[in-house]
């Protein structure tokens, strides 16, 4: 994911799928400032001098998109850092669900029934996010908006919910949906050794363990069916507006994330 020489890269932090969003362009021509927006699997198992590696670096904020279940299970180690914001935001209505159906919505490359509204399931089972939990969504990007400088979403593997956060933001600044998929599609090649560091954890443990690269694969189109569905239901802004997204909101966004 980055050079081996990078502060975030996995060899200095032990996390395969962590990157920083810095450098993203724009349509405008503005890019996202480093140290802003970060993303990532979950970090069970960091050792304090890393935690304390990613504080230096600029870490400020913490966004979980886990449920209850996953977060008891597997804590994150950033949750009681000092001078670190976390912030939960779960995208299940966790009370209808029990253990096994929580996994299945968490892990939507295991397989499990969802409303089909694009014809792409994986693309269905991140727009059900929103459906299911907009106010976590909305909460989620203020906690983004509002973080003092790098701002780490993360859920258990990095991949669909974190990156369906992770594109609404950009969408949000204006990153053209080319941009947001090539970058969801980047967590591709950690996503084997994310999936087998997460199966030797018993909060995840389940019978669906032998999964195929494919399935596993974040899969640029997925994203593009995504994002072109929103627009063809009224668009990113306006539809989260609908759920309490303000103008406020956005330029509180744009502020943190782009560059002056």
């Amino acid at each position: 994911m980055l050079g081996a020489d990078s502060p975030l890269s996995p060899a200095t932090t032990g996390l395969q799928n962590l990157r920083d969003l810095g450098g993203t362009p724009t349509q405008s021509g503005a890019r996202v400032q480093p140290r802003r927006l970060w993303r990532s699997e979950n970090q069970t198992g960091l050792g304090a001098p890393v935690l304390q590696a990613l504080i230096d670096l600029g870490l400020t904020d913490v966004v979980d998109l886990r449920t209850d279940f996953e977060r008891a299970g597997s804590p994150s180690p950033l949750r009681c850092l000092p001078r670190v914001r976390y912030h939960h935001h779960s995208f299940f209505r966790e009370a209808e669900d029990d253990r096994t159906s929580i996994l299945d919505r968490a892990l939507p490359w295991i397989g499990h029934p969802i409303e089909d509204l694009t014809g792409d399931e994986t693309a269905d089972s991140y727009l059900g996010f929103l459906s299911d939990r907009p106010d976590s969504v909305v909460g989620a990007l203020r906690a983004v908006a509002g973080a003092r400088g790098a701002a780490l979403v993360h859920c258990a593997v990095g991949k669909d919910r974190t990156g369906f956060l992770v594109a609404l933001a950009l969408a949000l600044v204006g990153v053209a949906d080319d941009v947001i998929a090539e970058d969801y599609a980047r967590s591709s090649a950690a996503m084997v050794d994310v999936v087998r560091r997460l199966w030797a954890d018993p909060t995840y443990a389940t019978e669906a363990s032998d999964i195929d690269e494919a399935r596993l694969a974040a899969h640029p189109a997925t994203m593009r069916v995504v994002l072109d569905h929103l627009r063809e239901v009224g668009g990113v802004r306006p539809l989260l507006r609908d759920f309490g997204w303000t103008e406020d909101d956005n330029r509180r966004l744009a502020r943190h994330l782009l560059e002056p």
